[in-house]
């Protein structure tokens, strides 16, 4: 099995937008923890361990607004992390990391499991309201070269990741 270390929490950190102004966050008693999940002492969290067929997941307890009251277009938002997914047997691994944007703490009716007909075991995928990917690549990014660069996120390295989504053009990016 394979654990994860997020430094930065990815589901709502830095959730800061000219169109939401929410204010700055503090995660400090605002963590919803299930399964497996904490907070290592030096501060660091823990999704999942080496413990077979365990999960956890971290939620802020607190609802934010993403869509506007009068007219329902969902808010512009960006949000950054640092992860690692480290493995206890990287070549068999199929773990990750999902940002999600959830009604409540927690992801009702999803049940975990190792066959999501997935491209391959390092990817970037969109799923909406389900377990299947929408949208699907391999994890890579584009240079100003225009050339494609391959990212393994199965590493010990840290891994900066950003999501980022423009309400007005209602379009979704994932970058390192």
């Amino acid at each position: 099995m394979s654990w994860l270390i997020m430094p930065v929490l990815l589901f709502l950190l830095n959730l800061v937008s000219s169109d939401i102004n929410q204010g700055q966050f503090s995660f400090d008693g605002y963590l919803n923890v299930d399964g497996v999940a904490g907070v290592d002492s030096s501060g660091l969290f823990k999704l999942t361990n080496f413990t077979r067929q365990t999960e956890g997941h971290i939620f802020y307890k607190n609802p934010i607004q993403f869509k506007n009251s009068t007219n329902g277009s969902v808010f512009s938002f960006p949000t950054t992390s640092i992860f690692a997914i480290v493995s206890e047997y990287p070549t068999l691994s199929g773990h990750g990391l999902a940002f999600v944007v959830s009604p409540n703490n927690g992801i009702p009716g999803a049940l975990p499991s190792h066959e999501f007909d997935d491209i391959n075991d390092n990817l970037v995928g969109i799923d909406i309201n389900g377990l299947n990917s929408m949208v699907s690549a391999p994890a890579r990014y584009f240079t100003d070269e225009r050339k494609f660069i391959n990212v393994s996120l199965i590493r010990e390295d840290p891994l900066q990741i950003s999501v980022e989504y423009n309400g007005t053009k209602k379009r979704l990016h994932f970058y390192p």
